[in-house]
């Protein structure tokens, strides 16, 4: 019997060791959110105006979760709610300035990141490292 790890070991520890890469937390953690919360503040600021209900539904989560969550970033003055026009009924979420500014800074975080990781790889190797992903997802995805 061998003591190698699996591929689904071996995967599980390149992903934790990929999110540990680098020194500092990231920008979000420095003011008290969550990942999850992140999460939520990057998918408003993918589609500003948008309500609980597309967030939930995007995420496969509850209205109840989302809530939660947008709360929280609206505490923080990351979030801010809008009446929606067509329907009083409904809110409208966006980023606020420092909502903006905070995203901006996750996403140059990321990037440095991302080309810390494939800094040491050649062209070529980038390229297949990439295409094995993006198929490997795409199967996973459509397993769904």
């Amino acid at each position: 019997m061998s003591d190698d790890p699996s591929a689904e070991e071996r995967l599980l520890d390149l992903l934790n060791r990929l999110q540990m890469l680098g020194t500092r937390p990231p920008p979000f953690e420095e003011m008290g959110i969550t990942p999850s919360q992140f999460i939520l503040l990057d998918r408003v600021a993918m589609s500003p105006g948008c309500g609980v209900r597309e967030i939930a539904r995007g995420l496969g989560v509850t209205s109840p979760t989302v809530s939660v969550g947008v709360r929280r970033l609206e505490e923080a003055r990351l979030v801010e709610r809008q009446p929606n026009p067509q329907d009083k009924r409904s809110i409208r979420l966006f980023l606020t300035p420092q909502g903006e500014a905070l995203h901006r800074r996750v996403q140059a975080f990321r990037y440095a990141k991302a080309r810390r990781l494939l800094s040491s790889l050649t062209h070529q190797e980038q390229e297949t490292l990439l295409s094995l992903w993006e198929r490997a997802l795409d199967m996973a995805e459509a397993a769904d």
